[in-house]
């Protein structure tokens, strides 16, 4: 009696071979063109990350009505054309070994690439000496956040806001409708035509949509909304990411803040700042070098060592690359701002590079080896 598993080997090979022929390659290379073409293009209007996410970092774009794949999705098809003409195209065989370890540290490479783009997130750190923090500001992800008493009640991704929506949720006693959203706000004074019903600052300024800036962590999101189903509280409201002073409406005595805010995640271990130096040009104000003494305060392994970081010479620990960012010595109390970037991704370029050159090395010698080999054969005895 034929197993299952036997009988559907014949159907996987004849689709591994079919996926493994050249054309689909042929096929895939224009549309790699034509996405980078509307990426480079679209950066201009929405910004180099919205630009990176929309149609590199996401497996569809939509035009119009038609869903279009993007850069995850054709990457995705590169990489099993890739493997199953790797798998099913190559000479196993001794005298093969070089090109077929190259071929398999290219494999890697793209499979490292595509981890990158799915799992790597960045965010960071702004520590004043002599104190530790292991809270994490994302550069690009920013959230609606409704809190009281500093308990988080309600967080809404800035993807999922837009003019008109309306969120009334068991956690909150009011209903909050955005009435404009803006990723990127400027701010203006308010004409005195528009200030009814406004509660200050809203009556004074307004925020107005502009242009995503290239540098996605300088666009300063903002809405404007109006809170109803509520006695005391009714009215006219706006907050932008930043505000130093974000509404906070009173229902019932108990104060709720509603603000705009850069996502927030916690770090496995915590940073702890204990020296800051700054080393300037000589004559100039100009940064020529700056340092971060700092401590690693792993409570879960019990834990806690120093470290340096400096320009261009970043600290790596637990999956985590920390990098000296920017500074602020403006105050009493100098700061340090560090970049974290987290990339699961990021060991696979150091093996597909250290692969593809062993298996370059492996080719030629082999190919040395033949040549002598020959010559040997053909000299007289």
């Amino acid at each position: 009696m034929t197993s299952p598993i036997t009988s559907i080997l014949p159907t996987l090979k004849t689709a591994a071979n079919r996926l493994a022929q050249p054309d689909i390659l042929f096929w895939i290379v224009p549309l790699m063109m034509a996405l980078l073409v509307l990426g480079t293009i679209a950066q201009k209007h929405i910004g180099l990350f919205a630009a990176q996410q929309q149609y590199f970092g996401s497996f569809y774009i939509m035009f119009g009505m038609i869903p279009l794949p993007a850069g995850l999705t054709i990457m995705g098809i590169f990489l099993i054309n890739l493997l199953c003409k790797f798998i099913m195209k190559s000479e196993w065989s001794w005298q093969k070994s070089g090109t077929i370890l190259s071929h398999f540290g290219v494999l890697l490479l793209v499979f490292g690439g595509m981890m990158t783009a799915i799992s790597a997130r960045e965010g960071f750190l702004i520590i004043p000496q002599g104190k530790s923090s292991a809270t994490l500001e994302d550069y690009h992800e920013r959230n609606l956040v409704i809190r009281s008493h500093d308990n988080n009640l309600l967080t809404i991704r800035h993807e999922d806001l837009a003019d008109g929506k309306i969120f009334k949720k068991d956690q909150i006693p009011f209903s909050l409708t955005i009435d404009k959203y803006c990723f990127n706000c400027t701010i203006t004074r308010r004409p005195e035509n528009d200030q009814q019903n406004w509660e200050s600052p809203g009556k004074f300024m307004m925020l107005n949509q502009s242009p995503a800036d290239a540098q996605d962590e300088k666009n300063m999101s903002g809405i404007e909304f109006s809170i109803s189903g509520t006695n005391d509280a009714n009215g006219k409201y706006l907050t932008f990411d930043g505000f130093p002073k974000p509404p906070t409406i009173l229902v019932k005595n108990t104060p709720y803040t509603i603000t705009i805010e850069r996502a927030q995640r916690k770090l496995p271990f915590a940073v702890k700042l204990d020296q800051f130096k700054r080393s300037l040009h000589p004559g100039t104000e100009m940064a020529s070098a700056f340092t971060s003494k700092i401590t690693i305060e792993d409570n879960e392994k019990n834990l806690s060592f120093p470290a340096t970081i400096e320009m261009n010479e970043p600290l790596r620990y637990r999956g985590y690359t920390l990098y000296q960012s920017s500074f602020d010595l403006s105050g009493d109390t100098p700061y340090t701002v560090l970049t974290v970037v987290e990339n699961k991704g990021r060991i696979f370029p150091y093996i597909a590079s250290l692969l593809i050159a062993l298996g370059l090395i492996i080719h030629l010698a082999l190919r040395i080896s033949q040549r002598i080999k020959g010559k040997e054969s053909l000299s007289p005895p």
